[in-house]
Order: C-alpha cells, then structure tokens, then sequence
C-alpha cells in the first residue's frame, strides 16, 4: 500500500503542478513498482473518504452549498455573498469537490487501478470485477464534475505518462474532443460495466472490506449503476428526451434491477478518524442555524423528522443541555409572563430567514437573544442581560461526531451536554450517501407521474408514499447510528423515535394522498439534507422548491424564501466556475471557454454563474 501511495503522490503532484517527465513515466511503467500492489487495497485508496476527504470539503458545505438550498442560515443573519447579485462584478462559484476530487484523487486513482495496476498483477483476469466497479464510480465522479462545471480534461487528461499528453484538450458535457456526446459516453461505460459485472464468474477476487460502500457485494453494485444511468438519464429530459426515455426503459427492464430497499442504498461509510471533531468542521453548530423554509415546512405537517433534524431553542425547559436549562430558569423568574411577553419565540421550533433583506426583521436577529433584566443585589438594584438562544440549530451530528466538541471555538451552550449524550468517537463511523433508495423513490415517482403511468411496477402516488416512508426510516436510523439524542436516547428531555405509528399518522394526512410534481419535489428536498448537492441539482433541473415571500407550505408543498438586497432580486448560482489550469493548458483552457460562452444560457464568461451549463434548460 505505501509503494502505490507513494506511485500516486507522485502522479497528482507531476500532473496538477510541474515536474520531471521522465520520471512521472517511470514511477508508472516500471513493473517492479507494481507487480505487488494488491488492486483491492489500490481501490480501498483511491475512493479514500468518497468527496469529503478534506475539512474545507464540509466547511465549504455549510457555507455554499446548504446555505442556498436554505437548509441553514448564518446564526448573524442571511447574507448576500452567497448569491449572485447581477448589479456586482464578481460572482460567488458555488463548491462542490468533484472536479478537484477527480483529477487529484478519485478518477486519477481509479483510472490508474484499472489500467496499470490490475494489468501488472499476475492474476489479472481474476479482477475483472474491481476493474469494472471501479469504472463505474469513475465514470460517475467524471458526470458529477461536468453537471456542475460543464467542461474538462476527460479523454485526453491524466494520460501523460501513457501517452505523454502535457496539455489534455477539454471535453464538453454536450461533446467530446471525437465529437461524440459526453453524457452518452459516460452512459456507455457504466453499461458495458454493468455487464461485466453481470457476467462474473466465481473466481473474481471480491473486494469484500476493501468496499467502503457496498462490502464487495456484486449485485448491489450492479443495481447503484442501472439506477445511476436513471439518475443520470433524469438530468437530461430537456436536454435529450429521446435519451433519457430510452435509458430509463432500457435502466428499468434490466435483470439485475435497481437500488429497491435501505440495504442497497448507496451510501459511503468513512473510516473511524473521519471527521473527529475538529474546530472548522463543528462549524454548523457554532455558525448556522436552521432556516425558516425546512422548520416551517416540518412543523406544519407534524413531520416525525421534525424533532430528529432541527433542535429545540432556549425558550423553554429540556434542552438537552444544562446551561441553557439555568437561563431558561432565569427567564422564568424575571419575566413570569414569558410565554406572552416572547410570544414569538416560545413555540421552540424557530428557523431564521434565508432573504438577506430580512437581517433586521423578527426572523432574523443574532441566534441568541438578548434580555434585560434587573437583580437586586445586597439591597440596590443592579441591571443585567441574559441571552436566550431563540432560533433552532440543525443537529449537526449527522455531519459531526457528536455534533463536536466543548472547546475554545464550541461552547458549553452549543450542543447537547457532552457527558450525558456524547458516545465514544470509535462507536460512530460518518458516512456520505450517493444515491439511497428514498431517494429513488421520488425519482420514480417523478418519472412515474410525467409518464402518466406505471413505471418501474408503481404508479406516482405508491412511489411518492414509498418515498415519504423510507425516508422517514432512513433519517431515524442514520440518527441512532450518529448518536442523535431525540432518536435513540430515552433520557434525552426531547426523546422522540421516529416509529411505525408515527410513520402511518404521517401518511394518512390529507395533503399526502394525490401526488404532483411539486410535492414530489418538496419530499426530496427534505430528504437530501444529507446530500444538499443533488437537492441543487433537482432545483436547476425543476425549478422546485419555487420561492415565495414568505416561505409557508401550502398542500404540502415547500417554498424557497425569496431572497432579496436592498429590494432587488439576488439568484442562486446554477454552476461552478472552471477551475484554471496551469499556465502550460491555458490556450486549451480558453479553447474549451469559447466554446461554452458560444452558448447564451451559459454567459458570456465563465464567472457569470447565473448561466446555465448545456443540460440546464430554461
């Protein structure tokens, strides 16, 4: 393992930066560097902390990414740096890992696993399969990249030292550098893969503990790449239809089927260490708080997810946490008549609003709450303040080992008492999900309604209460499995599982019986919480959640909160900005620029990233 650490290193520093030629080619022709290298360790490496390898990966997830989404807001008041201001000259690049990930970990990795690694080893023909789950989730890293950025080095990048390309021109997600459509040829390569796996023989090393995500379990990966050309297929209905309706009839017929259940969800599980607490990363426990839209849209519909994901402020008893019980008692000494006096606050479930024009409004003070009040001391009367926390913070132990710990950055007031609720970091493993089965529920249902017919052996309405359901199940056990003291803690002063019964009285409300788009929509949004990427990408592609001044749900449906500054409409970031490439590309660079500013919906320059890339249709 360290001698392909050491190829790699190598390998990243030689292609992102400059090196020696000669010997980037050496470190990946010489057989004795290889000939021992253990392909299932290769992969064990190369999918190392799947897109979360890094803490700016999280940090950058609470400031962009969740933030738009309005899943959270900064605990000081909405801001609009975040958003594109068409009156500014610069624009915000929304971050996501992919393009980074690809060409200095995961694609470079995998890609060299697949054709220097495994062709070196003696017993090649008994890791056909490796090779092939490992092209599959390449050629998935490469379609997150180009949805988000819309052009790269693909076919020609990452080949220096096979066939000694310095400068690797770009590939466009509508064409490649051959003139064939990229997203067809992303496609091609998970089916042909697909079948390989389908045809595996019992002699095929398995990956078994090496495997991350599905433990070498060769039918589950066949089903994450069927539903992953859907998923994928799904992004281009405006785009190409014809596309997109043969590949997901061709995707659904297929015998090994899709992910239909919680045990073949894809989900990366990350290594022990993942995430232990460090002071950046408890970021969304000392920064953020909840938003207006997800608490609004929970608290209407009595959503057993509600106590689950979103914590209780400090206007009342049982908060978990002792120091915010003894101001509460503060509070109820000097102001008796508390529960009038802050009517506002004491429903105890209070997001902040998202519309940075709303900074100074009731919606949007500072996440704690300052009270005067007047304590007589030795006779006289001596004037203090106390501060309540007044809007609900997310639970941010879906993200963090114990939501973090009480340190110089997190204080005492930030979390569930640490001695009471924390669990031991080595009994919680992180996880990142790709594609879970409640989320293909309301894809299908999505597809199921726009068909106007059965899909996938479900009608819209079965698909969408699949969805409802599963996700229920898959929040409360992704919460006993992070410690979330509501769903698995029968001492926690807000003990509240999600169970069947819940499930059921959840189901059988009246918004919950016809099914639309929007509401599809609206149940996937919550859902992706965990994975507030894909919950952009469904807005870009739908246009839902859809916004609305004041963000209250109607029929259970959601509604983004308008956002505005100083009156004028501000707009959510629909792409990234192409990372610039060594002064040695720059001529293929601008080449690949050309071509996607020749496209009007994308801009007229890579940093307006209020355009569209090319599947991304009005």
């Amino acid at each position: 393992m360290n001698k392909i650490k050491f190829i790699l290193i190598g390998l990243v520093s030689l292609f992102i930066f400059s090196g020696c030629l000669d010997d980037y080619q050496e470190l990946n022709t010489n057989p004795e560097l290889l000939g021992n290298v253990d392909p299932r360790s290769a992969f064990a490496g190369a999918t190392e902390n799947w897109n979360n390898s890094q803490r700016h990966h999280l940090t950058n997830k609470y400031s962009g990414i969740m933030q738009i989404m309005q899943y959270i807001v900064n605990s000081g008041g909405a801001s609009s740096s975040i958003y594109v201001n068409p009156s500014a000259t610069s624009r915000p690049s929304t971050y996501t890992p992919y393009y980074d990930d690809f060409f200095g970990q995961i694609g470079l990795k995998l890609r060299y696993l697949v054709n220097t690694v495994i062709p070196l080893n003696a017993e090649k023909e008994r890791y056909q399969d490796i090779a092939a789950i490992a092209n599959i989730l390449e050629a998935y890293q490469a379609w997150l990249l180009f949805d988000v950025y819309g052009a790269a080095p693909y076919m020609e990048g990452l080949k220096l030292a096979s066939e000694g390309i310095k400068t690797p021109r770009y590939d466009l997600y509508q064409k490649n550098i051959e003139g064939k459509e990229m997203y067809k040829v992303l496609d091609e390569k998970i089916k042909e893969n697909i079948t390989v796996l389908q045809n595996s023989s019992e002699n095929q090393y398995n990956l078994e503990r090496n495997d991350f995500f599905y433990a070498g379990d060769v039918s589950k990966w066949i089903k994450f790449g069927n539903t992953l050309r859907i998923k994928m297929a799904q992004r281009l209905e405006k785009a190409d239809n014809a596309f997109y309706t043969s590949v997901i009839n061709e995707a659904l017929s297929h015998p090994g089927g899709i992910i239909s259940n919680h045990a073949e969800s894809a989900v990366y599980h990350h290594p022990n260490e993942h995430n232990n607490n460090t002071d950046d990363m408890q970021g969304l426990t000392t920064d953020y708080v909840a938003s207006r839209v997800l608490v609004n849209f929970l608290k209407e519909y009595d959503d057993p997810r509600l106590p689950i994901l979103i914590r209780r402020n400090g206007f009342g008893d049982g908060n978990n946490n002792k120091s915010n019980d003894e101001v509460f008692d503060l509070l109820k000494k000097y102001y008796p008549n508390y529960a009038n006096d802050f009517s506002q606050w004491t429903d105890r479930y209070i997001g902040m609003a998202a519309n940075p024009d709303s900074t100074n409004s009731l919606w949007s003070t500072n996440a704690y709450f300052t009270i005067p009040y007047i304590e007589v001391v030795d006779g006289k009367n001596v004037e203090r303040t106390m501060t309540v926390r007044n809007n609900s913070q997310i639970e941010s132990r879906f993200f963090v080992k114990n939501g973090g710990t009480v340190n110089n950055t997190l204080g005492v007031r930030e979390k569930e008492d640490q001695d009471l609720y924390d669990v031991s970091q080595d009994k919680i493993s992180l996880f990142t999900p790709l594609i879970t089965y409640p989320e293909v529920c309301f894809m299908m249902a999505e597809i199921s309604l726009k068909a106007g017919n059965t899909m996938g052996g479900k009608t819209a309405l079965a698909w969408y209460h699949d969805g409802i359901r599963a996700s229920l199940e898959q929040y409360q056990k992704w919460a006993e499995n992070m410690a979330v003291p509501s769903a698995m803690n029968s001492n926690s002063d807000n003990y509240a599982p999600i169970t069947a019964a819940s499930i059921t009285a959840y189901l059988a409300r009246p918004e919950f019986q016809t099914v639309s788009l929007e509401k599809i929509i609206t149940q996937q949004w919550v859902n992706l919480f965990m994975r507030p990427e894909e919950a952009w990408a469904t807005w870009k592609r739908t246009g839902l959640p859809a916004f609305k001044a004041q963000p209250e749900p109607e029929g259970g449906v959601a509604f983004l909160e308008e956002i505005k500054t100083g009156g004028d409409p501000l707009f959510i970031p629909r792409r990234g900005l192409l990372p610039t490439p060594n002064t040695a590309n720059i001529i293929n660079f601008n080449d690949a620029v050309s071509e996607l500013t020749s496209d009007t919906n994308y801009g007229s320059s890579i940093d307006k990233t209020e355009g569209r890339i090319w599947w991304d249709k009005p």
